[in-house]
C-alpha cells in the first residue's frame, strides 16, 4: 500500500446499497479493511427495497464479481426490457419505454427524425412498434441479444428485476468472501475528528468503529452525512410524490420482462414482475389522498393487492454527497420515487465514480469537488427525466395531475423540452443516465412532438424512408413468433 492511501473503510447500512459499496471497495482496495455496520433498515431507502435496475448494472456486476446468469438460475432476478406506461399522456394511450434502439437510420439520418416526419404525414406506426425490446417484451418472449449488427436481436439491451431478499443474501455472501467484516449495530452518535470530518461512529452497544473513510448507506435520513453537512435540496415541486403504498402478491404469475406504470387520478401505480411473485404499489401525494383511500384504490385497480405498507418519502438530493471523509450513497445522497427504477442504478453509478476518483487519506478538496460536480450533473438529469413525466405529460384528469402542467420546469429540463419541441433535438449534457434514445421515446410517448422536422430529413426522400420503415416494422412484428416464451427460456437457463 502506498503512503497516504485509504487503509480502512466503515460502511454504515447493511442493505443492498451498503453491501454493494463494501464489495466494490474491497475489490478496488484489497489491502484496506472494509467493515459494514448493519443498521436497522429504513423503509424509505428505496434503493434497498425496490431494486429494479437499468442496463448499466451489467457493468457494475462485472466489477464486483456478481454473475448475472447465477442470479437468474437461483431465482433472484428476471430480465427487464423496459416499462409499459398507461394513461400518462393527454389521450390516455399506452406506450412502452424500451431499452435499446428504436428503428435504424436511413441514409445516415436518425430514425426518430424520419419517424417524426412520417407521423406528420400519417404514415408511421406508434413509435414503440419499431423497438425490438418493446415487441419482444409485450409478447412475453425473450432471448439474449445477439452480437450480429445486422440482426434485430442486436438492437436491445436489458436491466434486471431483482428479488431484494435473495439479492441482498448473494451480496452478503460475496462481501464476506471478499474479506468484508460484517457487524450488526445501531448508530448512537458520531465523533468528529480534529480538522473536520468523522473520527469514529459510536454504536448503541458501546462499540466504536474507526476508519479513514465513512460511507453513509443507511437511507435518506443520512445520519453520517448530516453530521458534516446538513444541506438538502428539495425537489418536491418537480417530483410531487411523497407517499408510497408498497405491497406484493405471492400468487403465481407468469414471468415478464416489462414492468408497468399506470397513471391514476391520485398518482400512479406500479406492477413489477419478480421471480415467483409480483411487487405492486401506488405513488401518491399525502395532501390529497389519505392512506386508507390509497389502499381502496389500489385494491380495486390491482388484482390481488391487499394491505401494503405506507412509506413517506421526500424527493431531494444532497448538494455535497462527499464531504471530507464522509461519502453518502443511495438514498442518503439522492432520493427519488420509483418511476423508471433508477434508485439502485444511481447508487451503482455513484459507487463506480467514487472508486474512479478515489482520493488519498487527505481527501483533497479538488478531488471531492470533482466527484460532487459529476454527481450533481447525473442526479439533476435523472430529476429532469422523471419530472418530465409529471410536468409535461399532458394529463389533467384527477386531483394529483391538476395544475402540474402549469408548474415551471427546472432550467435544464426547460432547455431540453424547448430543443425537442423546436426540431426534435436532445441537447447534450454530461453524465446522462438516460441516453438520447430514452429521452426521445419519453417525449414521443408523452405526446410532446416538434413543431418542425429536422432539416436533414430532406436528404432522404419520403417514399424511400417509408419503405424502410415499413420493412423494419414488419420484421419486428414477426420477431416474437420466432422466439421462445420467456417462461420457457427461463426454465432452460435454470436447468443448464
Amino acid at each position: 500500500m502506498t503512503d497516504g492511501a485509504i487503509r480502512s473503510i466503515v460502511v454504515v447500512g447493511g442493505g443492498i446499497v451498503g453491501l454493494s459499496a463494501a464489495l466494490a471497495f474491497a475489490h478496488a482496495l484489497p489491502q484496506a479493511r472494509v467493515e459494514v455496520i448493519e443498521t436497522p433498515s429504513d423503509p424509505a431507502a428505496l434503493a434497498d427495497r425496490m431494486p429494479s435496475t437499468l442496463p448499466a448494472t451489467a457493468h457494475f456486476h462485472a466489477r464486483i464479481g456478481i454473475d448475472e446468469t447465477e442470479l437468474i438460475r437461483r431465482g433472484i432476478a428476471l430480465h427487464r426490457l423496459g416499462t409499459r406506461f398507461e394513461h400518462w399522456s393527454a389521450d390516455g394511450s399506452t406506450w412502452i419505454h424500451a431499452f435499446g434502439d428504436y428503428g435504424r437510420p436511413v441514409g445516415g439520418i436518425g430514425f426518430h427524425d424520419l419517424w417524426l416526419r412520417a407521423r406528420r404525414a400519417r404514415q408511421a406506426l406508434a413509435y414503440d412498434r419499431y423497438s425490438a425490446a418493446a415487441m419482444i417484451g409485450e409478447a412475453g418472449r425473450f432471448v439474449h441479444p445477439e452480437d450480429d449488427p445486422r440482426s434485430p436481436l442486436a438492437t436491445y439491451v436489458y436491466g434486471l428485476q431483482l428479488e431484494p431478499t435473495g439479492y441482498r443474501s448473494r451480496l452478503l455472501d460475496a462481501a464476506t468472501g471478499a474479506g468484508v467484516f460484517i457487524s450488526p449495530g445501531a448508530v448512537a452518535h458520531v465523533e468528529q475528528r480534529e480538522g473536520g470530518g468523522l473520527g469514529a461512529v459510536l454504536l448503541q452497544d458501546g462499540r466504536r468503529a474507526e476508519g479513514d473513510l465513512f460511507v453513509d448507506c443507511a437511507g435518506p435520513r443520512g445520519h453520517l452525512i448530516s453530521s458534516v453537512d446538513e444541506s438538502v435540496e428539495d425537489w418536491s415541486s418537480w417530483l410531487p410524490v411523497d407517499r408510497l403504498l408498497v405491497g406484493e402478491t405471492t400468487s403465481t404469475v407468469a414471468p415478464a420482462s416489462l414492468d408497468a406504470a399506470v397513471a391514476t387520478s391520485v398518482g400512479w401505480r406500479w406492477a413489477i414482475p419478480l421471480p415467483e411473485r409480483r411487487a405492486f404499489g401506488l405513488a401518491f401525494r399525502s395532501s390529497e389522498t389519505e392512506a386508507a383511500r390509497a389502499r381502496r384504490i389500489l385494491s380495486l385497480e390491482e388484482e390481488g393487492a391487499h394491505g401494503g405498507e405506507t412509506v413517506a418519502i421526500r424527493c431531494a438530493r444532497r448538494p455535497r454527497p462527499w464531504v471530507r471523509n464522509v461519502l453518502a450513497l443511495g438514498d442518503a445522497a439522492t432520493a427519488v420515487d420509483p418511476l423508471h427504477g433508477t434508485n439502485l442504478s444511481l447508487a451503482h453509478s455513484a459507487i463506480e465514480r467514487a472508486i474512479e476518483l478515489l482520493p488519498g487519506r487527505d481527501f483533497h478538496p479538488l478531488e471531492l469537488a470533482e466527484y460532487n460536480r459529476r454527481t450533481e450533473q447525473e442526479t439533476l438529469r435523472v430529476r429532469d427525466f422523471l419530472a418530465l413525466h409529471y410536468l409535461r405529460s399532458g394529463r389533467t384528469r384527477g386531483e394529483f395531475w391538476a395544475g402540474l402542467g402549469k408548474r415551471a420546469l427546472p432550467g435544464t429540463l426547460a432547455r431540453t423540452v424547448e430543443h425537442f419541441l423546436a426540431r426534435g433535438r436532445i441537447p447534450f449534457f454530461e453524465e446522462e443516465t438516460f441516453e438520447k434514445r430514452s429521452w426521445v421515446a419519453a417525449m414521443i410517448g408523452l405526446g410532446l412532438l416538434p413543431d418542425h422536422p429536422s432539416a436533414m430529413t430532406g436528404a432522404v426522400p419520403a417514399a424511400e424512408a417509408a419503405r424502410a420503415m415499413h420493412a423494419m416494422a414488419a420484421t419486428l412484428a414477426d420477431l416474437p413468433r420466432r422466439l421462445p416464451p420467456y417462461s420457457d427460456y427461463l426454465t432452460r437457463m435454470r436447468r443448464s
